[in-house]
């Protein structure tokens, strides 16, 4: 009688974990992202049909994406040599412009120009707004520790309406996850404009 007993609580054990795991699965799977975009953004899903790109752009909920990198220099114990200071923003426009700024730090000194697509802008602002939506408040997108090392990324969205600009700050090393994202997708797309310097 005794190992019957056993092997029904055994079985009974089992089927319970195994409900509980999948109930646990669901709920971490399931969120409101659709899997095509929708609203203002379904024309991702096709071709732009010709003399629809001007009315897109004006669609788009803003007209400039800004990133800006901040990273002070120092110097190496290991090398005893001095680590320059990064300082350089990206920006990208609705209109297709591209700029590169950069201060100081990088291979590459100067104001440099180039275009993005509308598709990759497009997309910049729809992986913004769900992220927003994910967080739930614009406030909570970014994190800055100012005990830390001061080493920031910037993110500034200019709006297409009349509205203030929205500036969210994260810490590269224990920032959002939600605003690494954002910035590994607009890096990207960064390294796929082709740059020209126009000035030193």
């Amino acid at each position: 009688m005794l190992p019957v007993l056993k092997r029904v609580c055994l079985f009974s054990l089992i089927l319970f974990c195994s409900t509980f795991t999948q109930g646990e699965e669901q709920q971490k799977s399931s969120n409101d992202w659709p899997a095509q975009p929708v609203g203002k953004y379904e024309f991702l899903q096709a071709p732009i049909e010709s003399g629809r790109e001007q009315s897109i752009r004006q669609s788009l909920p803003f007209r400039r994406i800004k990133l800006k990198h901040i990273s002070p220099g120092g110097y190496s114990i290991e090398t005893g040599k001095g680590i320059p200071a990064i300082i350089y923003y990206v920006e990208f426009h609705a209109n297709g412009d591209a700029v590169l700024h950069a201060i100081s730090g990088l291979d590459r000194n100067g104001v440099y120009q180039g275009k993005i697509s509308l598709t990759d802008f497009a997309r910049l602002c729809l992986l913004y707004e769900t992220l927003i939506a994910e967080a739930g408040d614009p406030a909570k997108f970014g994190y800055e520790i100012q005990a830390s090392h001061p080493v920031i990324s910037e993110l500034t969205l200019t709006f297409n309406e009349n509205k203030p600009a929205r500036v969210h700050r994260n810490n590269l090393n224990f920032g959002d996850f939600k605003f690494w994202v954002f910035e590994n997708v607009f890096e990207n797309i960064e390294s796929r404009v082709k740059w020209e310097k126009v000035k030193d």
